[in-house]
């Protein structure tokens, strides 16, 4: 079983807008679209990161906190892969935040 990543948005109102994981088996144009410009085509399944900025449809967004975890649950250091900093850079995301 490989790691869980989680990834929550937060709007300017320190609310919660989503909370997505990664995903092994769907994909979107998006996760390919910054695959590809960060060199890396072939990482085209959702990384929690793309999916929770794809959930938050267009909202502002404040924060992104991501986390992640063993098959036990218990927390692992994660931070964004160059993939997912290009995306958070992209979206204008400016607090990010990561266990």
């Amino acid at each position: 079983m490989k790691p869980i990543i989680t990834a929550t948005i937060i709007d300017y109102q320190n609310n919660v807008i989503c909370t997505k994981t990664n995903n092994y088996t769907k994909t979107h144009p998006l996760q390919a679209k910054f695959a590809f410009l960060a060199n890396k085509p072939h990482n085209i399944y959702l990384h929690a990161e793309i999916a929770a900025i794809i959930a938050a449809k267009g909202k502002p967004i404040k924060s992104i906190i991501i986390s992640r975890f063993n098959k036990e649950g218990k927390p692992l250091p994660a931070a964004p892969c160059p993939i997912c900093r290009l995306a958070i850079k992209h979206f204008n995301i400016k607090n990010i935040y990561h266990t």
